[in-house]
């Protein structure tokens, strides 16, 4: 199956169209101003027994340990993270 090569305005204008192709085994070939910057490959090895293990017990329990203090400002810190990338 031969490679398709498509631009970035295009991959956006139908990008559930294109990840259907390569959900399909295609892979893509992303080219910006006529130059190759990207390809998408679909994964051939599909983690697929990935879960979510629930907490045993609330985040807030842990201010209730002793000798453990808090002090953080979770906005911040994703703002801050943001602001780095």
């Amino acid at each position: 199956m031969a490679m398709k090569s498509v631009s970035v305005a295009t991959l956006k204008g139908n990008l559930s169209g294109y990840l259907a192709a390569v959900k399909k085994g295609q892979e893509i070939l992303v080219t910006s101003h006529r130059h190759p910057i990207a390809r998408i490959v679909p994964i051939k090895d599909a983690v697929t027994d990935l879960g979510i293990i629930p907490a045993r017990k609330p985040v807030s329990s842990v201010k209730n340990l002793k000798g453990v203090r808090l002090k953080a400002d979770l906005l911040a810190d994703l703002l801050a993270d943001r602001r780095r990338r």
